[in-house]
């Protein structure tokens, strides 16, 4: 009968916890949403500078909630990529991770990393993002890099700098 106890108050404070923190975790979606689509849009208009003759959009995004900074608060690391606009294939594209910093609800840019094809997260663990990096080989045609190495960043004095694996 106790274990019977035990199990049903262990239920009913996880049932509790998710409910009040799911309303939470909209709220900040939603601010990291609108986040990611200024930084994307400064991006893009750097993006367009830089290459004259095409024209870049965003092309999708991930969110990775985690505490990077160690301060308790879950912090949002986005992968954001970007490929040409009209002609989009491995070698127009671009990514970026970026860190979003959660001061007391509050999120602020906190720093970025880019790759030129693209870099996708592996894993955030541990304070330690994981990301899959690839690139062309020697042997690749232009159409498809199969280079893939594995980085990892820690995020130290607001940039994601890199360690080793």
């Amino acid at each position: 009968m106790r274990n019977r106890i035990i199990l049903l108050t262990c239920v009913v404070m996880i049932v509790v916890l998710s409910v009040s923190t799911s309303s939470q975790t909209k709220a900040q979606k939603v601010e990291i949403n609108k986040l990611i689509g200024i930084y994307s849009a400064k991006t893009i208009t750097a993006l367009n500078k830089n290459r004259e003759r095409f024209k870049y959009k965003s092309e999708n995004k991930n969110v990775f909630w985690a505490d990077i900074n160690d301060d308790g608060e879950f912090d949002a690391i986005a992968e954001i990529f970007f490929c040409e606009r009209t002609s989009c294939h491995p070698t127009t594209n671009s990514s970026e991770v970026v860190v979003f910093l959660n001061k007391k609800g509050k999120f602020t840019l906190g720093g970025s990393k880019g790759f030129s094809l693209f870099g996708k997260i592996h894993s955030v663990e541990n304070g330690k993002i994981k990301v899959d990096v690839y690139d062309l080989d020697e042997n690749d045609p232009q159409c498809c890099p199969e280079l893939k190495r594995h980085e990892t960043y820690s995020f130290k004095s607001n940039r994601l700098l890199k360690v080793k694996n």
